[in-house]
């Protein structure tokens, strides 16, 4: 994600840079800059956002993870950052709903085929008998 979110970026700086340069050599007019550069800002609104977000989410699950300060005294690092390990898994776990089983509902056609006065399409017949535009 953060590859894709890098390469987006840097393409969105070469077409700015690539725009600008076109326009100061007189090579395209100078409103030719504006569409990458409103993208690229655009953009980086939309990374401000998300790294936010991505921060965010990280200190609540820091703060799920950590056990209370007493507890995290007398524990011994290993088993501190085990259960930290552990405890994303759990929380992440119990956020998930049970799946109910569903069963399909099945439908009898059957019937629809022993009627002789409904014709289906034959996509293979002879071009003269099809209608026109099939």
């Amino acid at each position: 994600m953060l590859s894709a979110r890098r390469r987006l970026l840097g393409l969105l700086v070469l077409l700015a840079i690539a725009s600008g340069v076109l326009a100061e050599r007189r090579l395209a007019a100078w409103w030719v800059v504006l569409p990458p550069s409103v993208m690229l800002l655009g953009y980086l609104g939309l990374l401000r956002e998300a790294a936010k977000a991505d921060a965010e989410r990280r200190h609540a699950g820091r703060s799920q993870a950590m056990p209370d300060p007493a507890a995290r005294r007398g524990a011994s690092p290993v088993a501190a950052s085990a259960s930290a390990a552990a405890a994303p898994a759990a929380g992440a776990a119990a956020d998930v709903p049970e799946v109910t089983e569903r069963r399909a509902q099945v439908i009898d056609i059957s019937a629809s085929w022993e009627q002789d006065d409904d014709q289906l399409y034959d996509q293979d017949a002879d071009a003269k008998r099809r209608a026109v535009g099939d």
